[in-house]
């Protein structure tokens, strides 16, 4: 399955050269054979169709090894390295089924993995839910773990799910990531700084007039392949049936689903018309207005006040070591 869907994704790529696959789960490390033979297929590719894969791996962390971080090291582009925060709030997370938790075990691969990057890529990257509002010091564990590159993004979770974000958790949210601005400045000046994602705005020029209204691209540019071969607009419409789009044998069988994601962007969404942060975030995340409105042309709110605030967080940050 995974060779057939390289040849699709060459196959309809057209003239593009640079081609992203990312290793996603489930857990991809659970399948490393399959992994190393896709991107030994894939680099057996390039040459015969002008093409260059950007391959990416996300994971756990738990079957993580010396022979597969040196793999990675050589032919991943980026890796994402999944860790929830704190001990407390990765390890209730993410258990073993005999409940204990994972991150004694991870984090001193992940600091090994981080170390050995060089200069490559590399994120760790968490979620925060309900249960861990104050991220901030999430973000800042990750930091004085000598991680250098950071993602903590909120949830993507339907709403009446015990840990989605809701609205009266906004003010406390707000305060996290001026805080978190706040101690991203400290510690820059003090030389000592990092990376954090959702900070990474470039504000004097920013993405091309494509992304700005497109966003991620899901569902056009971008699909997620199941490991039995069916193709999704992305792995957050995995498993449901509306969005099911095609699979590595047929292709695209429901070029409406297209259609239909093609006019997923800013223009298309009212709520963006009046928004200052709407070519930043690009109208937001399709999976995210579904999960709340059942229409990926619809505004998850609560992730619009997120963007908006992350966005003047990046603007507070500039001006401030603008200042030195």
């Amino acid at each position: 399955m995974g060779k057939k869907a390289l040849d699709f994704l060459i196959a309809n790529s057209g003239n593009r050269v640079n081609l992203e696959v990312d290793f996603f789960g489930g857990e991809p490390l659970m399948n490393w054979n399959v992994v190393k033979q896709l991107v030994e297929y894939g680099r057996s590719q390039e040459k015969a169709h002008n093409k260059k894969f950007r391959f990416t791996l996300t994971t756990n962390g738990v079957l993580l090894n010396d022979e597969i971080m040196e793999f990675c090291n050589k032919e991943m582009s980026n890796v994402v390295l999944s860790l929830d925060g704190r001990k407390e709030v990765n390890d209730k997370m993410r258990p073993f089924r005999n409940g204990t938790g994972s991150y004694d075990l991870i984090v001193p691969k992940f600091q090994k993995f981080a170390e050995s990057r060089g200069d490559k890529d590399y994120f760790v990257r968490g979620t925060f839910t309900r249960n861990n509002l104050d991220f901030s010091n999430d973000v800042l564990h990750f930091a004085d773990l000598g991680f250098k590159k950071l993602s903590v993004e909120p949830v993507v979770a339907p709403p009446e799910a015990p840990y989605s974000i809701r609205e009266e958790d906004l003010p406390q949210i707000m305060e996290e990531y001026d805080r978190l601005a706040k101690e991203f400045v400290k510690r820059e000046k003090e030389g000592r700084g990092f990376k954090f994602f959702h900070f990474m705005l470039d504000l004097s020029q920013g993405p091309c007039v494509a992304k700005r209204l497109s966003g991620c691209g899901s569902g056009t540019e971008y699909l997620a392949v199941t490991p039995w071969g069916d193709f999704y607009p992305c792995h957050q419409f995995v498993g449901n049936e509306k969005f099911l789009m095609g699979n590595v044998d047929e292709g695209i069988v429901r070029p409406d689903i297209v259609d239909e994601f093609k006019c997923c962007n800013v223009y298309a969404k009212e709520k963006c018309r009046n928004c200052f942060a709407r070519f930043y975030c690009s109208g937001g995340c399709a999976a995210n207005g579904y999960h709340a409105h059942k229409d990926i042309r619809s505004n998850y709110e609560i992730g619009c006040e997120l963007q908006r605030k992350r966005v003047e967080c990046a603007i507070m940050i500039k001006a401030a070591l603008a200042e030195d």
